[in-house]
């Protein structure tokens, strides 16, 4: 039984498009945090930051991820504040292998763009700003990221190459 593969990075970055790609060719299910914390709270995660505030999220999002460190055979696409929090990063990497997607910030802001909606830090931000607001958050947040075991270029991620990566690390891990 393999342990589990964490899928990190900014928002926008691609974690559950490629999670579930990879989750497919290693034959191992994939989960989505932020869809499970949904699940979990009845409630839209900008709805749980509206009415409990990011720290009673980012507790959701801790004990969330906890229970799913045992998780054999399974990728698991986090949200991009997880490894940002508590030591949410060394966690993951004690628990499984992480890959870090990633991308460049006119690529995200072109991605965020389209979904501001969704995101509970970028609902009032003018489209004018985001590149800006993406590369001041990104800043604080990237050496969280590049403590991942992978590291890769998130724009048209090579999953063949990804896959093949992971499966090198587990047979050393």
């Amino acid at each position: 039984m393999a342990k589990p593969v964490f899928i990190v990075g900014y928002m926008g970055s691609g974690k559950s498009t490629v999670g579930k790609k990879i989750a497919a060719k290693l034959g191992y299910k994939f989960v989505d945090m932020d869809k499970l914390i949904v699940d979990l709270a009845g409630k839209s995660i900008p709805e749980i930051f509206k009415g409990k505030g990011e720290d009673a999220f980012r507790d959701l999002e801790r004990s969330v991820l906890i229970s799913l460190c045992s998780r054999a055979n399974t990728v698991i696409s986090t949200g991009g504040g997880t490894p940002c929090f508590f030591d949410n990063m060394k966690l993951m990497n004690s628990s499984g292998i992480t890959v870090f997607l990633n991308m460049q910030i006119h690529s995200l802001a072109d991605r965020l763009k389209k979904s501001k909606q969704e995101r509970p830090l970028l609902p009032a931000m003018p489209a004018d700003e985001l590149e800006q607001y993406i590369g001041y958050h990104l800043s604080e947040r990237i050496s969280y990221y590049n403590q991942a075991r992978l590291v890769v270029k998130g724009e048209n991620a090579d999953i063949d190459h990804l896959v093949k990566s992971i499966r090198d690390i587990y047979a050393i891990f």
